[in-house]
């Protein structure tokens, strides 16, 4: 399965590494905990991945701005297999053109050489899972490192000479408290990363949370204690220097992230490895989930997309006005026009005049905003840009 090339590069790249040592808890990515992924797995997994760069390089032109390694955990790689794909990486993707390039990593598969070798091949920012600073909500989530490694895995960052660090954390935690998430933050803004991702656990189905929450192990957190956390963020965090630019997402001037962006804004972008989505308009497609499919994909030479969906012009429209709300820049009116040809007031004139109507929605003279009380509401407020097809 392949799509037409555009006439305009793709610009952001997203490599999917599925390994993990152990999944946690509350994971529902697409992942392998490491005792069933052999090292020769992660091999023959790496070896197809570059072998996927070789075929989707000969049919889309790309032009990277932005990498993002995710995964899994890009970090459980062994020194010699993280090095043959960041030299493969550099081969296809990096250039003078390259802004933002980023490894997530989880802070118990650090090592000072793997960061060095991030930094030799080019990797400029870091995104590091910890999640939380409590060792009993580490446990419950099901995390393989303490708080304080992950403070020296910080500091192993600093000191190989990475400046753009990213921390993630979580809140809505069963049995966490206002209070205690108040430390987090204190804690969290101690390490001076340039940015933080602060998300409110979801228990998803098929993880061992959503089994705990249905055997009565743990309690479903109250929406009004998450609300008075995600307040406490806000007040916190914008005291310190860190400005709220999307809904999750606080940054110091200058280091918010560009990927993420791409996402927001519903620009293109190609993504590799296995289950990896993939965003050429009007186009949006996923590679194979099961690693057997996509191995054998690549090994017949075909790039290994499995289901695919083409949108509407009216998905699309609505794609754009909510994915752009989720920013604190918002909607531009002048993006929409550009990319439809039609102002956001013809198509979305109802929608508009309720979100304004209810103070969840302002409008300034080139864009529209999410209120306060309009970023609280979220998917309350982009189901009303959600219109039924004729």
């Amino acid at each position: 399965m392949t799509y037409s090339t555009l006439a305009a590069p793709i610009e952001a790249v997203y490599i999917h590494i599925p390994f993990c040592v152990k999944k946690c808890n509350y994971c529902d990515f697409l992942s392998f905990s490491h005792g069933t992924s052999t090292t020769d797995a992660m091999e023959q997994y790496i070896s197809a991945l570059i072998a996927e760069m070789t075929l989707a390089t000969a049919q889309y032109q790309v032009q990277a701005r932005t990498i993002f390694i995710g995964g899994g955990t890009p970090s459980v790689l062994p020194e010699p297999l993280m090095e043959i794909l960041l030299k493969a990486i550099r081969q296809y993707f990096v250039s003078d053109y390259l802004q933002e390039y980023t490894v997530e990593l989880n802070p118990g598969t650090i090592t000072e050489r793997k960061l060095q070798l991030m930094k030799q091949y080019g990797v400029n920012r870091l995104s590091i899972g910890v999640q939380s600073d409590n060792a009993e909500q580490l446990q419950l989530l099901g995390r393989i490192h303490t708080f304080a490694e992950a403070q020296e895995a910080v500091q192993l960052a600093r000191a190989v000479g990475f400046d753009n660090i990213n921390l993630d954390f979580m809140y809505g935690i069963p049995g966490q408290t206002v209070e205690a998430w108040a430390d987090t933050l204190t804690n969290a803004m101690a390490l001076k990363p340039q940015h933080l991702s602060l998300y409110q656990l979801k228990i998803e189905e098929n993880t061992v949370l959503n089994q705990w929450l249905e055997d009565g192990r743990i309690e479903e957190f109250d929406d009004e204690t998450a609300l008075a956390m995600y307040r406490t963020a806000q007040t916190l965090l914008e005291r310190e220097g860190y400005h709220q630019y999307e809904i999750s997402n606080y940054a110091k001037a200058g280091h918010e992230s560009l990927h993420n962006q791409v996402y927001w804004r519903t620009d293109h972008y190609l993504g590799l490895g296995l289950g990896a989505c993939s965003w050429v308009r009007p186009n949006r497609w996923n590679n194979h989930f099961a690693m057997t499919d996509y191995l054998q994909s690549i090994a017949q030479g075909t790039l290994p997309a499995q289901e695919s969906e083409r949108l509407t012009v009216q998905e699309q429209m609505e794609e754009t006005v909510f994915m752009a709300l989720r920013m604190n820049q918002g909607l531009s009116k002048a993006l929409f026009q550009a990319r439809f040809g039609c102002s956001v007031e013809s198509i979305f004139a109802d929608a508009i005049q309720t979100c304004k109507a209810n103070g969840w929605l302002t409008e300034a003279e080139d864009c529209y905003l999410l209120t306060e009380e309009g970023r609280v509401l979220g998917n309350l407020v982009f189901m009303e840009f959600i219109q039924e097809e004729s």
